[in-house]
């Protein structure tokens, strides 16, 4: 009895082991990539992702559904059933969503898949789901064309008419726009507002109901980027100075867009700057690159060890590879400095004018009566203003001691010799020139109005006496006032307060000073190229007078 028993075992252990040795020869190749969705209430053919061993003839196909591990009905009569490669959903239902399983088997092999599946709803007012939509890019061209994907699993496109909506409106068909080739729609004179979500629909009869099967593409058009030109920074056809036998290392700068590299190359007359020269005098470096925010920058040197004269005038080019874009740099020897020099011309013309000025402020008198000595040698006044005097010679009439001996002296002798006898002037002197028989007012107002100037001789004395001043009032008058004639002021001793002078006086004197005679009677004080005569001659209108040479001094106690 135990002999039976123990065989009956081993029958079952080795049963159990063949059914899982069984087993395990089945290969799990675990879950397909690509889901298979359908609309609630739309048939659903969902394909074994094994069919590709369809071609095999010995090869049965089984579904699982996973969830409960029950085998699918291969009743074509069941909404859910199994026809060889597809598991057919007719229609389809919200709650076939989930995972299942192909099984294909032989006597030898077995191996399984899972496919998963997706039954959905449209969104609220919409003929797709967002969420369930085939994607479709594509580049900005006169025509584009859009598929109408999967529906040969279900029906002959070629006899079952596509109809296509846009955002779920039907589409013109009617127009130039559009057209439909099989299941492929066709867009003409593309422009970037045929953007948008498409939607293909087809029908399909089985056991006599009609089902509709839709499939909505999101088709994004793109606009074609304008291709951005590299952008040459050096050189743009520079014309640069360069010395003779100097050297010069010229770089070509190329910004391209980021992480894009150009080859670049310095060509004369159509070669390459490597074969420019024999020697080494010029050599052409690598292309160098750098990246930026703003791009790539792109660099290679042209050096020049030294520049030789056949160098000048000619266009050295830097050429982007392939393309016709280059600019070139040409040599030309600089100008001539000329900095230097009009800093120096300027500055010599600067101290020489500052000198001029300086020495005609000083020497203003002597340029004066140098200029009136060779100009206006031979001038006649008298012709032309009618005048006969040169000068009036005021001064005051009564005074006492010794300051009325020297006022006389000066104003009777020294006056006349030098201005009448050495400088060719007629002076009007009162006491030496009154005509008898006239008023001394008359006598007055006729001298003063046939002078040039009027000399008013200054002193202390002068101060005192303002009683009897009608002379003065005519001369004042006709000077200021009347602005016919000039005034000249001389003072016969340094006078330190001028508060009882006329404001007359006062006025002439800050507006022109005055000159102050030392009270000396030696030659050199009466010489005419004295200090004292040269500013009295240079108010002095222009007189004809003799040469320097033919000048005479009197010397006089």
């Amino acid at each position: 009895m135990s002999g039976y028993l123990l065989i009956f075992t081993l029958y079952i252990l080795t049963f159990m082991c063949a059914a899982v040795g069984k087993a395990e020869v089945c290969i799990d190749d675990g879950v397909e990539f690509d889901v298979e969705y359908a609309r609630v209430g739309e048939p659903l053919y969902a394909l074994c992702p094994l069919d590709r061993l369809f071609e095999k003839k010995d090869f049965n196909a089984s579904w699982i559904r996973m969830d409960s591990q029950t085998e699918i009905t291969s009743d074509r009569q069941a909404r859910v059933h199994q026809d060889q490669k597809y598991l057919r959903f007719i229609p389809a239902d919200i709650h076939d969503s989930g995972l299942y399983q192909c099984v294909f088997r032989n006597s030898t092999y077995c191996i399984k898949k899972i496919r998963r599946v997706v039954v959905f709803e449209y969104n609220d007012g919409l003929c797709y789901n967002h969420t369930v939509r085939f994607r479709s890019q594509e580049t900005m061209l006169p025509s584009l064309t859009i598929e109408c994907k999967k529906i040969d699993y279900y029906v002959d496109y070629r006899k079952s008419p596509v109809k296509w909506f846009k955002e779920c409106q039907p589409l013109n068909l009617d127009g130039q726009r559009y057209s439909i080739i099989g299941k492929t729609l066709i867009i003409n004179n593309v422009t970037m507002q045929d953007s948008g979500n498409y939607t293909c629909e087809v029908s399909l009869s089985y056991n006599g109901v009609i089902y509709n099967i839709s499939r909505t593409t999101e088709f994004t058009i793109l606009d074609v980027p304008e291709k951005t030109e590299p952008v040459v920074e050096f050189p743009r056809n520079n014309v640069i100075d360069v010395e003779l036998g100097s050297s010069i290392t010229l770089t070509c700068k190329v910004t391209t867009i980021k992480d894009e590299i150009t080859t670049l190359l310095w060509t004369y007359s159509g070669m390459m700057m490597s074969f420019y020269t024999e020697d080494d005098r010029v050599t052409m470096g690598y292309t160098e690159t750098n990246s930026t925010e703003d791009g790539t920058e792109n660099f290679m040197t042209l050096n020049f060890t030294k520049v030789i004269e056949e160098d000048f005038n000619r266009k050295f080019y830097c050429q982007i590879y392939t393309t016709n874009i280059m600019f070139y740099v040409e040599f030309k020897k600089p100008d001539p400095n000329l900095q230097g020099f009009l800093i120096a011309f300027f500055m010599s013309v600067f101290l020489v004018v500052i000198i001029s000025v300086i020495i005609i402020r000083i020497f203003k008198v002597d340029i004066v009566l140098w200029y009136r000595s060779f100009c206006f040698i031979n001038t006649n006044q008298t012709v032309a203003d009618g005048k006969k005097y040169d000068a009036y010679i005021m001064c005051p009439k009564q005074s006492v001691g010794s300051s009325s001996y020297e006022m006389d002296v000066f104003v009777l002798k020294v006056l006349p010799e030098v201005l009448e006898k050495q400088c060719a002037y007629r002076l009007f002197i009162t006491g030496r020139d009154d005509l008898p028989g006239l008023a001394m007012a008359d006598l007055v107002d006729e001298a003063i109005s046939q002078s040039r100037r009027v000399i008013i001789v200054l002193g202390n004395v002068f101060c005192e006496k303002q009683g009897d001043d009608f002379e003065q009032k005519i001369a004042m008058y006709d000077a200021l006032i009347r602005n016919k004639i000039k005034v000249i002021l001389i003072e016969m001793e340094k006078i330190t307060d001028y508060t009882n002078m006329p404001e007359s006086i006062k006025y002439i004197k800050q507006k022109q000073g005055v000159v102050r005679w030392k009270g000396q009677s030696t030659e050199a004080a009466l010489s005419p190229n004295s200090r004292f005569w040269k500013n009295i001659r240079y108010q002095m209108p222009v007189a004809p007078r003799h040469s320097d040479k033919e000048l005479y001094y009197i010397y006089s106690e």
